[in-house]
């Protein structure tokens, strides 16, 4: 398991940039969705189904959200097209926090 991985498993309190990232893509996310069906920010808000929001097209496109906010910000790719195929319980996109995780760890070049 890569550490960009261990750490998207273990979310601690993520950077600002990390924050901004991630709220910028799900703001962007957000804006695709059917009315009424609201992304939260709270690091344990659930984003991938069946407990969050999110389909399979809702988390692809959440992955290009993320790699374009990481790019306004002046950052690499995030990696987020490998962690498609990781189990569940090892994916960065079961809540806001994994995800900020996973975002915190590849700024810092744990992949």
């Amino acid at each position: 398991m890569s550490d960009v991985m261990k750490e998207a498993m273990d979310p601690g309190a993520p950077s600002p940039v990390a924050e901004g990232i991630v709220g910028e893509a799900l703001r962007e996310v957000e804006g695709l969705l059917p009315p009424g069906i609201v992304l939260g920010t709270d690091p344990e808000a659930p984003l991938a189904a069946p407990e969050g929001p999110l389909d399979s097209l809702g988390i692809v496109n959440l992955v290009a959200a993320a790699e374009e906010a990481a790019a306004h910000h002046g950052s690499g790719p995030l990696g987020l097209m490998e962690a498609l195929s990781l189990p569940l319980e090892e994916s960065p996109f079961r809540t806001v926090g994994t995800l900020q995780a996973w975002v915190e760890a590849a700024l810092a070049g744990k992949g």
